[in-house]
């Protein structure tokens, strides 16, 4: 079975000049009836998809003033409205792929559904959403939830999605990619559900000597366990998924997980227990690839833990610096979600240092409005110093884009 991307619609703008052997006034008018027109075309867009500065102020801000932008629109279809929980990652050949839900809202019975979109251009346009399977109310499983997002050592793209039915069942599908996104293959998931795991989050990545790895937590409606993170292991490529293991019997969530200088270092969002309900997290090392893990409650907190909670974690090594971790943390004030910002920390991978260094984005309190849903950021490097983060921002319901924007860790404080 596969799925192939639909291509990308683009505007063309036509030269009148061109082949054409009339008269003067004949060209003024054509290229006054062309400017005319594309003008029109320019003001529909405008209007439709909200285009422009003033068309967004209750957009994220960056306090370098660096701009924000929106990566992917979505559909006209209020089916697939809502843009979020996106990862990213960038193939061998410079393709950027996101991966995210595309649904109505995301939660329970939100009819989210796994989707992709790819750019070629280093982030300067994406493709439209390409839905790799449907899940909604009256099917199988009511809701996409979280995903999973990385790449074999061939360079081929594994993404697995979690779905669930509210608390009554849950399932974990996965698709392979060997052409830089444009199509997907299923990929085997029978030993990760249903009912057995919960949910996926963040990273596939490569672990010397045992594969791939991906990592989830528990969830209600699996068994035998309903809280804690798991792990799973592919030795064929992503093809197929070995049985997890559970590495951590804590009350936690959505687990991030890197690997630097020859351990593996998983950031866990506190759901409860010790860490607290305000997404502490725990910080969970391994020296031994995966085989037994060591975690405590870290530092990764809110400023304002009284006041404030914290959404999912991110982690990455920076490639200018091997053995730098860096680490976003997105703070939202309770209950509003707003004011909220996404700040960057970073440590070193053996001493596990953590350190806040600065907020990266802020989005404002604007009493009333209703564009409060926004988290889940996600970076990718562009090279020297400079990265592209991507994040979702808009409604709890309906139009809620996927965003972007650049950061510059050569910045005062950041190295």
């Amino acid at each position: 079975m596969f799925l192939e991307a639909p291509g990308v619609v683009k505007c063309i703008g036509t030269n009148v000049n061109v082949g054409l052997d009339i008269m003067n006034t004949n060209r003024i008018m054509l290229r006054s009836s062309s400017l005319l027109f594309m003008l029109s075309l320019g003001l529909l867009v405008h209007v439709k998809y909200g285009w422009g500065e003033e068309s967004y102020p209750w957009k994220a801000r960056q306090p370098s003033g660096v701009p924000v932008r929106v990566a992917v629109e979505p559909p006209e279809d209020a089916r697939f409205a809502h843009l979020s929980w996106n990862k990213v990652v960038r193939t061998p050949r410079g393709t950027l792929v996101l991966a995210y839900v595309a649904g109505t809202f995301h939660g329970n019975h939100g009819g989210g559904c796994p989707a992709v979109s790819r750019s070629v251009d280093n982030g300067e346009s994406f493709s439209a959403p390409h839905v790799l399977r449907e899940f909604g109310p009256g099917q199988d499983y009511s809701h996409c939830g979280n995903l999973a997002l990385g790449l074999t050592g061939d360079g081929a793209l594994i993404l697995l999605a979690m779905v669930f039915d509210g608390d009554n069942a849950n399932h974990i599908f996965g698709w392979r990619s060997e052409d830089d996104g444009q199509t997907w293959f299923a990929v085997s998931t029978e030993a990760l559900g249903p009912n057995k795991t919960g949910s996926v989050f963040g990273n596939v990545l490569p672990i010397p000597d045992r594969g791939l790895a991906v990592f989830g937590h528990y969830r209600a409606g699996a068994q035998p366990h309903t809280h804690g993170i798991w792990m799973s292991l592919s030795q064929d490529a992503g093809r197929t998924w070995q049985a997890p293991a559970r590495i951590y019997d804590g009350f936690a969530v959505e687990p991030a997980v890197v690997f630097s200088q020859g351990r593996l270092i998983g950031f866990f969002r506190g759901s409860g227990g010790e860490l607290g309900n305000r997404g502490r997290q725990a910080v969970s090392v391994s020296d031994d690839f995966g085989r037994t893990w060591t975690t405590k409650p870290s530092v990764l907190q809110p400023c304002q833990p009284d006041s404030a909670r914290l959404a999912n974690p991110f982690a990455v090594e920076n490639p200018a610096q091997p053995g730098d971790i860096l680490v976003l943390t997105t703070e939202r004030k309770v209950p509003s979600n707003r004011p909220a910002s996404i700040q960057l920390w970073r440590g070193s991978a053996q001493q596990l240092d953590w350190q806040r260094v600065r907020i990266l984005l802020e989005i404002p309190h604007i009493p009333d409005d209703p564009h409060h849903d926004f988290s889940y950021p996600w970076l990718t490097p562009l090279g020297n110093n400079r990265w592209l983060m991507f994040y979702y921002h808009g409604k709890s319901r309906g139009y809620c884009p996927l965003w972007m924007t650049n950061v510059d860790l050569a910045e005062a404080g950041d190295s």
